[in-house]
């Protein structure tokens, strides 16, 4: 009888360490997914204070900050244009 306590301590901090792996081991959920590189991608959510390019009245670049809503397409730079 007298380890009995002993053995709950140490049956217990085996469970809680069973729990905490299969926790760390499933993860929250989330899974990632692999978008290829130049392919576009829909907004699933409003993407606040995004940092941007726009073009002014005489067609310069400046630099501007927009949110971006939900559902918009993101596209990737397609890099410098041919002819310029």
């Amino acid at each position: 009888m007298r380890y009995e306590k002993a053995f709950r301590t140490a049956w217990r901090m085996a469970l809680a360490a069973t729990i905490c792996a299969s926790v760390f081991c499933v993860g929250c959920g989330t899974r990632a997914v692999l978008v290829p590189p130049g392919e576009p991608v829909r907004l699933r959510e409003t993407v606040r204070q995004v940092k941007v390019w726009v073009a002014d009245g005489q067609g310069r670049e400046v630099p501007a900050v927009v949110d971006l809503p939900e559902g918009w397409w993101a596209l990737p730079d397609p890099g410098p244009e041919e002819g310029k």
